[in-house]
């Protein structure tokens, strides 16, 4: 992606579920034949303003604050929608099972049934 110098991205740390914003300091554009290539300095808002290569962090750039909390919010429902998935398996066998009936089941690591067969 190409960015301006000047121009203010949104960083995502992925691991640490961090945001933070950047401002574009510099562009190095190198031509070759047949193909050219970007890379990209940025200040990042440390006490220092430090100025790093963009390629050197491990992050997701966003342009925007709300393409950045459209993919988050994106990311969120589906969790959500994984979790609501497995309660509602589970809340299907809990309602199958008859009073007294010895059942065996698989359970996770925090004691829930595992659903992954059922």
């Amino acid at each position: 992606m190409k960015y301006e110098v000047g121009q203010i991205i949104y960083l995502l740390n992925n691991q640490e579920m961090r945001i933070f914003p950047a401002r574009v300091e510099e562009e190095v554009v190198r031509r070759r034949i047949g193909s050219e290539d970007f890379t990209y300095k940025v200040m990042l808002p440390t006490k220092t303003r430090d100025v790093v290569d963009l390629h050197d962090l491990d992050v997701t750039v966003y342009t925007s604050a709300s393409t950045l909390r459209d993919h988050m919010v994106s990311n969120a429902v589906k969790t959500i929608d994984a979790l609501l998935d497995r309660a509602t398996k589970v809340s299907r066998s809990l309602a199958s099972d008859s009073v007294g009936s010895p059942v065996v089941q698989e359970y996770d690591n925090h004691g829930i049934m595992d659903t992954e067969d059922t």
